[in-house]
């Protein structure tokens, strides 16, 4: 199949600069002190001892709304390089990849909300009931929260399927360098590492809230590396 290969290349870096945003935002809330007593998303040391700087959050949705936006090149990416001919797998990815783009940057901020909420009233209440107020929050939320997956596993699923099965324009072996290859891998890291220490460090956080978005990066640099070689041997 032809690719405008310039269109092609550009849309991939744009993409990998959006998932950059995204990671960007992921660090910003797991680079905190750890602590072995921290569970779930925002039940963390680090968020009611003050040491939590608010403006976390606000970092959060200003590399989000731009990410999201940048993002959008990369899904445009992932849904040219399938062959034409593949009509099911090409809707796949072009509307999943609508639906993540309207949802990402909103779950991304709903996350760090999270975190937000907990930082601020725990000062004003204490512990236990910071935890109380943002777990019904966050309860309220919960059910709807799950929704905006469906398109993510569309888009990351269909898209993982078309490569492995040769229906891109990318050799099957470039499945290796796919995001959902490297999501795993990524979230698999702190867990492995904790066979063998029991402790929670820093890491362990940057490892599983990133792994999605750096994942992304990975895969997107990748493609445009393949797609530069490719030239170059005139393929």
């Amino acid at each position: 199949m032809e690719l405008d290969m310039k269109s092609f290349k550009r849309a991939l870096l744009l993409g990998a600069l959006g998932a950059m945003l995204m990671t960007a935002g992921d660090l910003s809330l797991s680079l905190i002190a750890p602590s072995n007593s921290d569970s779930g998303l925002y039940a963390r040391k680090a968020y009611m001892n003050g040491s939590y700087g608010l403006w976390r959050p606000v970092f959060l949705l200003i590399t989000g709304i731009p990410g999201m936006f940048f993002y959008y090149f990369g899904v445009r990416a992932m849904h040219d390089m399938i062959k034409p001919e593949c009509k099911k797998l090409r809707f796949l990815i072009k509307y999943g990849g609508l639906g993540y783009i309207c949802s990402g940057a909103a779950l991304h901020f709903f996350v760090g909300s999270l975190s937000y909420w907990v930082a601020a009233l725990t000062p004003e209440f204490d512990r236990e009931t910071a935890l109380r107020i943002v777990d019904s929050y966050y309860d309220r939320f919960i059910g709807g929260e799950y929704l905006l997956y469906i398109p993510i596993a569309a888009l990351m699923l269909g898209s993982f399927a078309a490569v492995v099965t040769g229906r891109t324009a990318l050799p099957k072996k470039m499945a290796v360098f796919h995001a959902l290859t490297w999501q795993i891998i990524l979230v698999s890291i702190p867990h492995i590492r904790m066979l063998f220490s029991p402790d929670i460090i820093t890491a362990d956080y940057a490892f599983s809230q990133s792994s999605g978005n750096a994942a992304a990066v990975i895969m997107f640099i990748a493609c445009f590396i393949w797609t530069v070689k490719s030239e170059k041997r005139g393929g």
